[in-house]
């Protein structure tokens, strides 16, 4: 087959790295960096047929994906979630069904409730990851 012009080659590639926003692989985006690659070069070099252009540019591709598909997920993923800190918010909450309502919400406790009656206030002495540390009023 005929070898493509390095304008198709370039297209197929940027739809592909398009395409990647589907999938979160990295894959189609490093096979269309390699397309993309192998178009500019095929503006500058001309391929005899379109197997050799195809070759060239799974190549670039595994190329560019030992090279940077780690650096490039760490780049983007998200870090790891670090311990929440205390938010510092204190007040006097209620003691409703085994949760403590404090500022119109409902919050787990830190602390173990079954020495608290329904309805009971207590104080809330701060929310450290999404629960309420609490004491007696």
């Amino acid at each position: 087959m005929e070898a493509l012009a390095y304008y198709w080659l370039i297209a197929l590639g940027v739809v592909l790295i398009g395409l990647e926003a589907l999938t979160f692989s990295f894959v189609l985006f490093f096979i269309g960096l390699g397309f993309v690659s192998a178009g500019v070069v095929s503006y500058f070099y001309t391929f005899d047929s379109l197997s050799t252009q195809s070759a060239f540019a799974f190549i670039l591709a595994l190329l560019y994906a030992v090279a940077f598909r780690k650096r490039l997920i760490e780049r983007i993923s998200k870090p790891h979630e670090e311990e929440q800190k205390p938010l510092k918010r204190s007040g006097i909450g209620v003691v409703e069904e085994g949760m403590v309502k404090f500022e119109g919400t409902y919050w787990e406790s830190l602390d173990d409730l079954d020495g608290f009656k329904d309805k009971e206030k207590v104080k809330v002495i701060d929310v450290i990851d999404n629960k309420v540390k609490i004491a007696a009023l």
